[in-house]
């Protein structure tokens, strides 16, 4: 009884595997006759039963099943070619030689329609979306170490795909995804380019890695050394620091190359003037007089070329009220003077002194009451909406200018801008 049972199941089993093998022709079948609906039913069954679910004709038909199903009108809403990609892929995995050039021709179709659908869905800024997609076109092409592919094109736009899948990440905020990623694309020759520099300083800036960051800089800007964003981020990473020595630097040797470059003026002249007026007590430079020269010179550049600019009017402005500043400090020294002095010539000669550094101060607040005044144009029509540092500049210049016309004894001015300066405060 026992042996009659053995050979009975052994038969049971024998026809099993049959019926799973005659399924695959089965599904073959009804692929020739079109019957998608049938041949998925069939081959499905085949691909999940445990006796032919390791077979490389089954995956090979099921494959085929769904990239015909994506050549046909109406039968490709859900994409089918996915379902092929993966069918594809488990046959080369199960037997590398199956059908090799059809494989290998269906999964490079798979993959540019995944690249395809990853560019639709990066520019509708689903990006969790096109980084799988763009990582599905990668993953097909480096199979087997990438080797199992020749083809150029094959590479561009697998290159491509990593780039969308870079970018996405970066957008999606996944930044230390994004890092891997910006570094293999940076280790990439066909789509490396300044772009991906900064992209990944975008990334350092964020995690807040200033080493890597000015690495990254110095890099790029070694290869693509005209490219003016990365020579921004080189300004902006030695403004931030403080590094102000290197940056004078870096910004006269780019002003030499771009002399018409109102934003390279400025940021040249505001250098000169930071080293000029120290801040925190440090006593003024030996060679203050050149500073303030050259910072005066480089604000005169940038004002011609965009004489309504706020920013470039306001520091111009700030120059000459700094050096006023610096003239009245000196008349309070010559005034504590002048009061000890008992010496009629001595105290004679100091007054005559305070006479000329109170001409002095007010030729500087005369000069800088100007510049102010296009600070305060500039900003005013959008009081409501400035930024932060236009706001700071906007009420800073009123400040200014009330002060100027109270030292100057003009009242009613000076009143017109507190006036404004209250107004401002209040917004």
């Amino acid at each position: 009884m026992k042996k009659a049972i053995l050979i009975a199941a052994g038969v049971s089993l024998t026809s099993l595997s049959w019926a799973q093998k005659q399924n695959i022709q089965t599904a073959n079948d009804y692929l020739r006759d079109k019957d998608y609906d049938k041949a998925v039913e069939y081959i499905n069954m085949a691909v999940n039963n445990p006796d032919t679910k390791d077979n490389a004709k089954a995956w090979y038909t099921r494959g085929n099943i769904y990239m015909s199903m994506q050549n046909e009108p109406g039968k490709n809403a859900n994409s089918p070619y996915r379902e092929a990609a993966t069918s594809y892929m488990k046959v080369a995995q199960l037997d590398a030689k199956y059908e090799k050039d059809a494989v290998t021709q269906g999964l490079i179709v798979a993959a540019y329609n995944y690249y395809n659908d990853a560019v639709v869905a990066f520019n509708k800024k689903d990006y969790e979306q096109s980084m799988q997609l763009s990582k599905n076109t990668i993953d097909i092409h480096d199979m087997e170490g990438g080797k199992r592919f020749a083809s150029k094109s094959f590479d561009t736009v697998s290159a491509s795909a990593l780039m969308i899948q870079s970018y996405s990440a970066l957008y999606a905020k996944k930044y230390d995804v994004a890092l891997v990623l910006l570094q293999a694309l940076k280790a990439n020759p066909i789509e490396k380019n300044a772009n991906v520099y900064l992209s990944l300083i975008d990334v350092y800036k964020v995690q807040q890695k200033d080493a890597e960051m000015l690495a990254t800089i110095e890099e790029g800007k070694a290869l693509y050394p005209d490219n003016v964003n990365l020579r921004n981020e080189e300004l902006n990473y030695y403004i931030k620091t403080g590094k102000q020595d290197v940056l004078m630097k870096k910004l006269e040797d780019a002003v030499a190359k771009e002399p018409n470059n109102g934003e390279l003026l400025f940021n040249l002249a505001n250098i000169y003037n930071n080293l000029a007026f120290p801040k925190d007590g440090v006593a003024k430079p030996a060679n203050f007089d050149e500073l303030f020269s050259k910072a005066e010179s480089n604000y005169q550049k940038a004002i011609a070329i965009d004489g309504a600019n706020g920013g470039y009017n306001y520091n111009m402005g700030v120059l000459y009220y700094n050096m006023a500043t610096e003239y009245n400090k000196r008349m309070n020294d010559a005034a504590d003077v002048i009061n000890k002095t008992k010496v009629a010539a001595e105290k004679k000669k100091q007054e005559d002194n305070y006479t000329k550094l109170t001409a002095t101060r007010d030729a500087n607040f005369d000069k800088a009451v100007p510049y102010l005044v296009k600070t305060v144009e500039a900003y005013e029509p959008n009081v409501k909406t400035l930024n932060e540092d236009d706001r700071f500049s906007y009420v800073s210049a009123l400040t200014a200018l009330k002060e100027i016309y109270a030292r100057k004894n003009d009242m009613a001015k000076s009143g017109e801008y507190k006036a404004k300066l209250e107004l401002a405060k209040k917004k």
